[in-house]
């Protein structure tokens, strides 16, 4: 291989350009980790009470059923894990912005096999600017999770097909299957990587010999084995948590429908494009650094470009044929490789233009978000709705815990509640007491009726206005039981109206 040359930049480089010449892949991983660390402590300042997805994974996570109504079961599982063990929400904040470092970095050994280290390194760093990719401002949800998974897989399907590894195959099945417990993305990456492959002659020249079928025989087997409990379990129950939904704690208007999603999509791909455009525009009088990289590989440019437009196109087509909704970081898994494709098309000599502006604009999209996101959490509601992360869960947790410890001498086993608040509310108490979903037992299958009556728990209702009576439907649904006296809560962050709570005990039997 003969060496890369690089043009003479000017006598005074940005510390970006030297870092890039230097040490691209250490330059990088610290970008990636101050990144993940920093939108790690926004999260934990600005969420006094686990917000409602993280609460709602951890509430029923802990459960290790293996479905939930529109909650795709990995992160819920994993977030009951490691909450379990550390019992630290920062911790998992931590490991949700560590995914999508960990996605960067698996982009990054994509690219540097086709683009080499420098060239890898910029295609990672342009998806700052890019809305879901580079904003994690949301816990440990399958959207999140899907990240590192949607990288490793093209990871794997590039080692196998693009260098002709058979061993790509297996390491591809195994995270696919691992995908379809976390969402539907796995499916579209699927569809897609079988589209390149079987309309390349390349890719088509990859799978032809012994070896290759062998293994890619066996990928199929290893996905199967994985996902088939998951397809199962949709196939018998209508596929009711294939999309993250409501019940997974999102709000009804965080679900945008296909045609919004089209305009988040557009609108969130800005600050890529003003990065790109600034840094490449030309600019008679400067002397700009120039990156050389050999030739990429021969598989056919056309098919590694659509690795970065096909996946959200096909997730499109897919929810407006099903008349779905979705949150715009649903697409955060398939648009991973922009940075990747604008390199590629970049051609071989890659110039640097305005480096320290640039610069100064990627800092801007790095800190800026996530102070807003800071900022608010303290405002009185004109910057963004910040009651969810604010409600007084502590506070109602430790309250209603103590009361009913005092009053019948047991832990709390179980709450009665509406699913986001009363999520909330068992997570932060001491007891983790179980959740009954709007008080129907249908609706929160590992509840067992029997021992629900026997160990008795908790009912709460929010109370909005002057009528302080439960919802209608908790008396046909639960045991006999007396409304107390109802409680008055300061908002975590102060401010506004109490928060008021009617409550009742469902003693023991």
């Amino acid at each position: 291989m003969r060496p890369i040359r690089e043009a003479a930049g000017p006598l005074e480089a940005s510390i970006f350009v030297e870092g890039l010449r230097a040490i691209p892949a250490g330059f990088l991983a610290l970008a990636l980790l101050a990144h993940a660390l920093i939108w790690a402590i926004a999260m934990q300042l600005a969420e006094p009470a686990p917000p409602p997805q993280m609460a709602v994974a951890l509430a029923l996570g802990r459960e290790w059923m293996q479905g939930y109504t529109e909650l795709p079961p990995l992160a819920a599982w994993l977030s009951a894990a490691i909450y379990h063990v550390t019992s630290s929400l920062f911790l998992l904040r931590l490991v949700s912005t560590l995914c999508v470092a960990l996605a960067g970095w698996f982009v990054f050994l994509f690219a540097r096999r086709i683009a080499g280290d420098r060239h890898a390194t910029i295609a990672v760093m342009l998806m700052v600017g890019v809305f879901p990719v580079a904003l994690p401002g949301n816990p440990l949800i399958g959207d999140v999770l899907q990240m590192p998974l949607a990288a490793a897989a093209a990871l794997a399907w590039w080692i196998a097909v693009g260098e002709r590894k058979p061993n790509g195959w297996i390491a591809l099945g195994i995270i696919l299957g691992a995908m379809l417990y976390g969402g539907p993305q796995g499916i579209v990456l699927a569809a897609l990587f079988a589209i390149v492959t079987l309309a390349t002659s390349y890719g088509r020249a990859a799978i032809a010999r012994f070896d290759a079928l062998l293994c890619f025989a066996l990928s199929i087997f290893i996905f199967a084995f994985f996902a088939g409990p998951r397809l199962l379990w949709l196939w018998q129950n209508g596929a009711p948590n294939l999309f993250a939904g409501q019940g997974a704690g999102i709000a009804a208007g965080e679900l945008h429908p296909p045609l919004r999603l089209v305009f988040d999509l557009l609108l969130g791909h800005f600050g890529f494009a003003m990065l790109l455009f600034l840094a490449t525009a030309y600019a008679a009088k400067e002397n700009a650094p120039v990156l050389v990289r050999e030739p990429a590989a021969s598989f056919p440019r056309a098919g590694l470009v659509a690795l970065a437009a096909v996946p959200a196109l096909l997730a499109l087509l897919w929810l407006y044929a099903t008349g779905r909704a979705a949150k715009p970081q649903f697409f955060a898994p398939l648009l991973l490789f922009s940075g990747v494709a604008a390199v590629l098309l970049g051609g071989e000599r890659l110039v640097i233009r305005r480096q320290r502006i640039v610069g100064v604009i990627a800092l801007i999209f790095l800190f800026v978000p996530p102070l807003a996101q800071i900022a608010s959490s303290f405002s009185p509601g004109w910057l963004g709705d910040n009651r969810a992360a604010n409600w007084p869960a502590l506070s109602a947790a430790r309250t209603l815990t103590e009361i009913f410890r005092t009053r019948t001498g047991r832990p709390l086993e179980y709450l009665v509640g509406a699913r986001v608040t009363a999520a909330q509310i068992s997570v932060m108490s001491a007891d983790r007491p179980h959740v009954v979903i709007d008080a129907d037992l249908s609706r929160s299958p590992w509840i067992e009726s029997e021992d629900f009556a026997k160990k008795g728990g908790i009912v709460f209702w929010e109370i909005r206005g002057s009528d302080l009576s439960p919802p209608s439907d908790y008396g046909a649904k639960l045991p006999a039981f007396v409304a107390e006296a109802p409680l008055r809560l300061p908002w975590s962050r102060g401010g506004g109206d109490p928060v008021r709570l009617g409550w009742a005990i469902i003693p023991p039997r």
